[in-house]
């Protein structure tokens, strides 16, 4: 066991602490982040991409891009279909006796292969978090069709930031499912008839109170329910709740048990914000 983000008294922390770590809180394949120009590929002349600038997370390895970079792509075949990748190579010195270990990345072309359909590139699947020292991984395609070159395209994944989530869901819950507290709870009672079958109070006006600080508001409050017992109650159906405006209580309706049984229904009070 090892403390990482802690003072260790010698140096410690390494860029393999860093990847994974960065690994675990973004995912461990490769990313694109929403800062600067987010690595937009652009077409310069039919044998030069352009990539502006950015950031990205390559298995946990963090690459920026302070201004943009140009790669060279192969001229298309006349006639034929191509598709390319442009890579991001990462390299770990790992030879001679006294290796350096020092890290490295630079852009890499994979040529695929012209045909009359495009072929892409094989690959050989390797990973830096697995300690793999010479890994290859595609950001971007590029096709050729004869000595056409199309526009290229990122192949991989736009990271939403964090904050953007965030607020999306609240805005989203806020929206849609607006609550302010949910309860559980579980009831088990006689069945009684009334006038459309059989049913149970799961709780009184004053034990709602006494549970959610309020009376319950119909026009925001829900209390959901289920067979609590179906070893038993197998032919419980047409299981639903309901607010008696009378009673001020939530009671439980159903069919197919007799009356005087002994009914568990499980419920969750939704309280509306």
């Amino acid at each position: 066991m090892e403390i990482v983000t802690g003072k260790a008294g010698t140096p410690h922390v390494s860029s393999a602490d860093d990847g994974r770590r960065i690994a675990g809180e973004v995912g461990a394949g490769s990313y694109v982040l929403q800062t600067g120009g987010r690595l937009a590929p652009s077409l310069v002349d039919a044998n030069t991409v352009r990539f502006a600038t950015g950031d990205m997370v390559v298995q946990g390895r963090h690459i920026g891009l302070t201004a943009p970079e140009d790669v060279k792509v192969a001229s298309g075949t006349q006639g034929k279909k191509r598709t390319d990748y442009i890579c991001v190579h990462y390299k770990r010195d790992v030879s001679g006796a006294n290796p350096t270990l020092v890290e490295k990345v630079e852009w890499k072309v994979l040529q695929g292969t012209p045909g009359a359909t495009a072929t892409a590139p094989s690959l050989i699947r390797r990973s830096i978090l697995n300690g793999d020292a010479d890994v290859t991984v595609p950001v971007c395609s590029v096709s050729f069709d004869g000595l056409t070159t199309g526009a290229p395209k990122l192949i991989i994944p736009t990271l939403t930031p964090l904050a953007t989530l965030g607020d999306s869901v609240s805005r989203a819950a806020n929206k849609l499912y607006p609550m302010s507290f949910i309860y559980p709870g579980t009831t088990v009672d006689m069945a009684r008839a009334d006038d459309y079958g059989q049913a149970i109070s799961l709780m009184t006006k004053d034990t709602f109170k006494r549970i959610c600080g309020r009376d319950f508001d119909q026009s925001k409050d829900v209390v959901v329910a289920m067979n609590g017992d179906y070893v038993s109650q197998k032919m419980l159906h047409g299981l639903y709740t309901y607010y008696s405006p009378a009673s001020g209580g939530i009671w439980a309706r159903f069919e197919g048990v007799s009356v005087g049984s002994s009914v568990r229904i499980n419920w969750l009070i939704v309280l509306g914000a």
